[in-house]
């Protein structure tokens, strides 16, 4: 990918260099955090797919959202109070869409293999211990391929963890409208990416620290106007719901 700084300001080709975030994997035609949207994301030529980690009462990491599986499955309770095999029998199954065919909660291990060699990871860290996933990664030949959003605070845990990780990090809100606060943040946490792009001026402030705006854009209306505004914006990458959309959307402009 070009770094922001090589693109110019509201330049439609500068969004073929996007990286494109798929939030839940491919979640349109799949169920969210599943193998099934994991490899729609594949499929649709993300570059990342984002994926939320949580962690079972028995010690296993899998995929999963929400702190409970009421909305997702078939099943009503908190993750974190099930065991891995009361996990593992659920039938993932979003109630609010029928006609997607059930599938089931993966553990992490295998939404990593899935991953290797075909897509990096933005794992959206939920619950648990830093150093418990960093054995996954390595194990899964994956540390390298994973860029991790989590709370400023757990920034120092993972980089204890992971001496190199790559962390996303939501900025406070004083740090979205003055640079000197953006300054003191960036140097206390040391993000490579932020999630957020409330302006221009912002994004510039960014770029001359040396970081990566990816927003997090997706709604279910997403559409070229919508995608064109951020474009307007000079950030380096968009989290989306609709990375088929997008991506077919990214083709025309390159074709033109």
């Amino acid at each position: 990918m070009a770094w922001a700084a090589d693109r110019p300001a509201n330049s439609l080709p500068g969004a073929l260099r996007w990286m494109v975030v798929a939030h839940r994997g491919e979640h349109v035609r799949n169920h969210e955090n599943t193998l099934e949207s994991i490899e729609g994301a594949i499929q649709a030529g993300a570059d990342l797919v984002e994926m939320d980690v949580r962690r079972s009462s028995d010690g296993q990491y899998l995929l999963m959202h929400d702190a409970t599986v009421d909305r997702m499955t078939d099943g009503k309770g908190r993750v974190s109070e099930k065991t891995w095999a009361e996990l593992s029998a659920l039938k993932v199954a979003d109630k609010a869409r029928t006609n997607i065919a059930s599938s089931r909660i993966p553990r992490l291990q295998e939404a990593l293999e899935a991953c290797r060699g075909r897509i990096q990871v933005y794992l959206d860290f939920k619950a648990g211990d830093p150093a418990d996933v960093v054995r996954i990664l390595k194990q899964a030949g994956m540390e390298s391929k994973v860029w991790v959003y989590d709370s400023p605070g757990g920034a120092v845990r993972w980089r204890k963890a992971l001496p190199g990780v790559r962390m996303i990090l939501s900025p406070p809100a004083e740090a979205l409208r003055d640079e000197e606060a953006l300054r003191h943040f960036v140097s206390q946490y040391r993000p490579e990416v932020v999630d957020l792009a409330p302006s221009r001026e912002f994004v510039d402030w960014c770029r001359d620290l040396g970081i990566r705006v990816w927003p997090d854009i997706q709604r279910p209306d997403e559409r070229p106007g919508y995608w064109e505004k951020f474009l307007g914006l000079g950030v380096d990458g968009v989290q989306t719901d609709h990375p088929v959309e997008l991506k077919a959307w990214l083709d025309s402009v390159k074709s033109k």
